[in-house]
């Protein structure tokens, strides 16, 4: 599993499964985990024609701080936040070799903040909500829907310098460019195109020797509120020990709801059962169940009736314990099938070719 993949996957799965409860607020610019403190940029004043941008002169894209050999350990806070409160602030302790990682997850809502602790170590996920340990499912996620150092660093060439600024205990040279020239941001199977916000900043801060990503700030102006998202790296190669929980349970409950950059590719909510395991390939999202048959049907036409979703027509059953489903909701078609080719696995595929 990808690091960066992991971390944003934990925070979006602990995000859903806290909010699952109340009323959520959109995660700010799609989304992660999956988060920091920041001042928004304030928009142009009405009126005035924003002065024009000066030539790019970031240099090479950057690099994260995954790509610098010499880097073993990492900390990072991460924080979102609406209107200049935060919505998600997450602080990590980040192993390289082996992988490890020890996170803290705070949200925000309705002024009210829940805190977990996410452990990754030896390939298996802990989570800990102030009581106990459960393990939980780890997934295989299609590309992240957020912004992320990687997903930005594209973007150096097309920023300004700003000047050299001391950053976590190193130069950084600070670049800084406006919804002009910042890129689209992917989005499952789209994308958002920032130039339509009223106001967009992103300001990168990179290391002025290894040409990393120490800081990461973006802010995004849209329909008169601001979002903002930070990334902050500090404690380079700093002792970092990441310990396997003890008294650990196995997760058990209601389904989980499905990751939001899922959500954002087939467009609504589909629970994910407990104990099953998720993967996308290209449109399509494929839940690996301990259901039988009979159950994962039922699992999927209750889901998609909750969606909004109608069926249309009776299941066809293509061959022994397979059945293709098509269903409707206003304009749209979503079809689906539901399959088993082991003994108490079965899988839901939403997205299924005809």
């Amino acid at each position: 599993m990808q690091k960066a993949r992991l971390r944003l996957t934990v925070l979006l799965i602990i995000l859903l499964a806290l909010a699952g409860c109340g009323d959520r607020q959109p995660m700010p610019v799609a989304a992660t985990p999956a988060a920091q403190q920041a001042t928004p940029t304030a928009a142009p004043a009405q009126g005035k024609a924003a002065p024009p941008a000066p030539a790019a002169t970031g240099g090479e894209p950057a690099l994260t701080v995954e790509d610098v050999e010499s880097i073993e350990t990492y900390r990072m806070h991460v924080e979102v936040s609406s209107e200049g409160k935060p919505s998600v602030v997450v602080a990590v302790a980040h192993v390289k070799n082996p992988i490890a990682e020890d996170d803290q997850v705070t949200l925000y809502q309705n002024d009210k903040a829940t805190t977990v602790n996410v452990r990754y170590i030896n390939d298996v996920l802990y989570l800990n909500n102030g009581e106990k340990w459960t393990v939980i499912s780890t997934f295989n996620l299609a590309e992240l829907t957020v912004i992320t150092p990687a997903g930005m660093a594209a973007a150096a060439p097309l920023l300004r310098p700003v000047g050299r600024e001391e950053v976590s205990g190193r130069m950084t040279l600070h670049l800084q460019g406006d919804k002009t020239v910042i890129p689209d941001i992917q989005a499952g199977a789209d994308s958002l195109s920032v130039k339509n916000a009223d106001d967009a900043q992103l300001d990168l801060w990179l290391d002025a020797e290894e040409r990393f990503i120490v800081k990461l700030r973006f802010s995004l102006t849209l329909e008169g509120k601001t979002f903002t998202t930070e990334f902050l790296y500090y404690d380079f190669n700093a002792p970092i020990v990441v310990e396997v929980p003890t008294n650990v349970e196995e997760a058990k409950g209601p389904p989980t709801p499905m990751p939001s950059e899922v959500m954002a590719l087939l467009g609504f909510d589909f629970p994910i059962p407990a104990g099953s395991q998720l993967s996308v390939v290209g449109r399509t999202a494929n839940v690996l169940t301990t259901f039988s048959v009979a159950e994962a049907r039922t699992h999927l036409e209750e889901a998609m009736r909750a969606a909004g979703f109608a069926q249309v027509g009776d299941a066809v059953e293509r061959a022994k314990d397979e059945f293709f489903y098509t269903f409707q909701r206003d304009e749209r078609t979503v079809t689906a099938n539901v399959f088993s080719v082991v003994t108490g696995k079965t899988t839901i595929q939403i997205g299924a070719a005809k």
